[in-house]
């Protein structure tokens, strides 16, 4: 069991190694505050549409440049200083001191509510919001946040409208269809850059932070960048920029906009989401585990940890496990069985089909709130 743990984990980590945010290693306060009515997604297009030619990016630069915005945080840092002392050294507590943390953001509705990723934001202070065509920053306050998807919604009060920049439909765009990222690598203000969609669905880990289904893109994206659009030829958000692997070239990451129109509806009515919950930990069945395993099953999330006290726990569902349906619906991965949950209600009685060595089993088991903060799973 050591080695399939070791073998599980292997797989889990084979994006997290050089993985790292696209800058802003910051987030967001417990004081949420919520605005009513939420605002209204579009999809309009700001240009036709149309193949890559003269002056098609220069025209979707000039107009969606303007909905681009810098973020500037100040977090609180931690020190102290330590003097001589006898048997042991004694402390005192220094002057509060800040680093400054960059990103980037974008209007998505005229009367200033503003996308980010919530590690951009995170532990602030203050949060300052620089928009074009005006001088002096505006301070914004967080209207909600979510640490699982990495994303947060700000708001400032601004003199009149502002531009902003639509959301494109939920399909995922194609691979190798043009992409530009707008943003402020290491602060250099509304940097374009240039690029395709390389793959979709991609999974990462970053820490404790976990993400299940990210855009893959050769588009130049830099410390900074986080929190920016990544955007079609017909200038619509399809992704925001949020990770680099930074021992790679040309490969960056962006949480799509089907998430984002999932997400962000729950940010603008209560400031967090609630999810039901399983309570395991659980990556992709491949070919290698399913020859270890000793499973029929050819698809579906393997569970490599499961929390104790939670539903899964209770329905005896054990590491190993393979799960290949969920309240009726067929689970074909990691990413599958997340987006089944995300469907679901919590108190919502499901059966969780699973395979465990090529033994087919069923339990029931009534899904619970996921806590605001789950402990990442046990190295083996």
């Amino acid at each position: 069991m050591r080695n399939l743990r070791r073998a599980l984990f292997a797989i889990l980590g084979a994006f997290v190694l050089g993985a790292a945010f696209a800058g802003g290693d910051w987030a967001v306060s417990d004081a949420l505050q919520a605005y009513s009515p939420p605002p209204n997604f579009t999809s309009k297009p700001l240009v036709l549409t149309g193949g890559l030619s003269a002056g098609t990016v220069p025209k979707i630069v000039s107009l969606a440049s303007p909905a681009v915005v810098k973020v500037t945080t100040l977090v609180p840092q931690q020190q102290q200083t330590t003097f001589p002392g006898w048997p042991f050294p004694l402390y005192q507590p220094q002057t509060p001191q800040y680093a400054q943390g960059i990103g980037s953001g974008f209007i998505f509705d005229k009367t200033g509510y503003i996308l980010t990723n919530d590690h951009v934001i995170q532990d602030a202070v203050q949060i300052k919001v620089q928009v074009t065509g005006y001088t002096r920053p505006f301070t914004a306050k967080v209207v909600g946040a979510d640490y699982a998807t990495d994303l947060a919604v700000l708001r400032i009060s601004a003199p009149k409208p502002l531009p902003i920049l639509p959301l494109a439909p939920n399909k995922p765009p194609a691979i190798g269809s043009f992409a530009l990222a707008i943003g402020n690598p290491y602060g250099l203000s509304h940097t374009v850059t240039l690029g395709v969609v390389s793959a979709e669905g991609r999974p990462l880990s970053i820490g404790s932070r976990s993400y299940k289904n990210l855009l893959q893109t050769d588009t130049a994206i830099n410390p900074g960048n986080s929190g920016g659009p990544l955007i079609n030829l017909n200038g619509q958000v399809i992704g925001i920029n949020t990770a680099v692997a930074s021992q790679a070239q040309g490969i960056g990451f962006a949480i799509p906009v089907s998430t984002v129109r999932t997400i962000v509806p729950q940010l603008l009515k209560s400031g967090y989401v609630i999810r039901p919950w399983l309570g395991i930990a659980d990556v992709d069945l491949t070919p290698s585990l399913q020859q270890q395993l000793g499973v029929s099953a050819a698809k579906g999330a393997v569970v490599y940890y499961v929390y104790p006290g939670t539903p899964a726990a209770k329905a005896g569902i054990r590491s190993g496990d393979v799960i290949t349906r969920l309240a009726g619906r067929s689970v074909t991965g990691a990413a599958s069985l997340g987006g089944i949950l995300q469907s679901l209600k919590v108190g919502q009685r499901v059966t969780a089909q699973f395979d465990r060595a090529s033994s087919a089993k069923s339990s029931e088991m009534v899904l619970v709130a996921q806590p605001k903060s789950v402990p990442p799973a046990p190295q083996p």
